[in-house]
């Protein structure tokens, strides 16, 4: 495993050595993808899909698309308003052990020299022809460590014939970024080639597209995508899985390369975020409850703990597909051991500002964990899930603002008829942190 850099293989972006000027320049480059497509997933790849909006940073943002069988992806793309041409670069891109999965590869452009905090449109065509819903736009991203304010939207849960207002209630928010936490299909396998349909047919729905098109997209899978239902460490067939969601999303990495997964963190602003892995290194939901079970595994906590201790952000938002309680059987409730340490390691360390995002229970609601003193403040848990496959089609919203003297969260859950059913701020200062900190 390559770790945090394996999507990053691309090719540079030409015309950089002319001084691209912030607001002025227009920028292409060419996605380049031939497909040797697994017979099992022929009949669903007879058009292009996406593009979706992964990874953006200040200064990039890296791009998904999967294209049929000998086709030619071209975007170009300018910040809004800009004007000129400053040159093109031409790639493939592609991961180097997709080989080992039948259901063939997917595409990505790295676009770079971006300007931190501005907005781009772009257009992709395909085979020389574009069309309207391959158009899309982005925001880059304020300077790591840089106050101001951040709109998280945070999903879970989505399933093929079930409802789809609730993306347009996500998109009437304006979110900076869009964190789906979990059972982004429900192909209840490991093989990565059935999983291509399932992730294929979600996003050639119009209302998802319309999201991920233009809102940066970051992803970690529960069980109904990593595997069958309540599935763990001990799944047949997890590492061709993991194989597949590395082509499925546009992550900023997956894993370590001493540790494998499809955990990582990334920073927007004071705002950092630390997306674990609670399936591939788990102990079986019925293993007993003592110091044995595991949910993240050592090493995966290990990683966790050095960048919770290491963050210089005002924030930080740990996300999984796993809840902290409201799941009485497949979440961190019944792995007392894996719980309690992560609580008392926040309290030993002295780490303020953490929040956890999850999914998974078909309800979205917001909390303080009852267990909150062995953190020494108000563990706040947000669950998003169901914005596509439950009663309220519901989601969570976060605001942060980190300018105040006293930075805030705000965490709004939005029903999926628009109405907000909760709203609740917490400032810094009663998470541990201090004012002006």
């Amino acid at each position: 495993m390559k770790g945090d850099k394996f999507f990053l293989a691309g090719a540079e972006q030409g015309g950089q050595g002319a001084g691209m000027k912030a607001g002025r320049a227009v920028c292409s480059a060419v996605l380049s993808l031939v497909i040797g497509l697994g017979s099992e997933v022929a009949g669903e790849a007879e058009a292009a899909v996406g593009p979706l909006v992964g990874n953006v940073t200040e200064q990039s943002a890296l791009l998904w698309m999967f294209l049929p069988e000998g086709e030619v992806g071209t975007i170009s793309y300018r910040p809004e308003g800009g004007e000129g041409d400053a040159g093109t670069g031409t790639f493939t891109a592609h991961d180097p052990q997709a080989a080992e999965v039948e259901a063939g590869q997917a595409a990505w452009v790295l676009l770079k020299g971006l300007q931190p905090e501005t907005r781009y449109r772009y257009e992709v065509s395909v085979g020389g022809a574009g069309r309207e819903e391959w158009s899309g736009e982005f925001k880059t991203a304020a300077l790591v460590g840089a106050p101001g304010r951040l709109r998280v939207a945070v999903t879970s849960c989505m399933k093929v014939g079930q409802p789809l207002g609730s993306w347009k209630q996500l998109l009437a928010q304006e979110p900076d970024l869009h964190l789906t936490l979990g059972d982004t299909h429900y192909a209840d396998t490991t093989d990565p080639a059935v999983q291509w349909q399932h992730h294929l047919r979600y996003r050639r729905l119009p209302e998802f597209a319309e999201v991920i098109r233009s809102v940066p997209t970051y992803s970690m899978w529960d069980d109904h995508d990593y595997g069958p239902n309540d599935s763990d460490g001990t799944a047949k067939g997890k590492e061709r899985s993991l194989l597949g969601w590395r082509q499925f999303w546009a992550n900023p990495g997956a894993g370590t390369p001493e540790v494998p997964g499809a955990f990582y963190k990334f920073q927007r602003g004071e705002v950092e975020f630390f997306v674990v892995d609670g399936r591939y290194h788990r102990s079986p939901d019925k293993a007993p409850d003592d110091e044995q079970k595991r949910m993240l595994g050592d090493a995966q906590f290990a990683w966790l703990l050095e960048g919770l201790k290491g963050s210089k952000a005002k924030f930080k938002v740990i996300a999984s597909g796993s809840t902290l309680h409201h799941s009485q059987g497949d979440g961190w409730r019944v792995y007392t051991f894996s719980r309690h340490r992560l609580f008392d390691s926040l309290k030993e360390h002295k780490i303020s500002g953490v929040l956890y995002c999850a999914g998974d229970i078909h309800n979205s609601l917001v909390w303080e964990h009852s267990e909150s003193e062995r953190v020494g403040y108000p563990l706040v848990e947000v669950l998003s899930s169901g914005i596509a496959n439950s009663k309220n089609l519901s989601f969570a919203t976060l605001d942060f603002e980190t300018a105040k003297a006293d930075p805030t969260v705000r965490v709004r859950i939005v029903q999926g008829d628009g109405t907000v059913s909760e709203e609740k701020e917490w400032k810094l200062s009663e998470l541990g942190g201090r004012r002006g900190e």
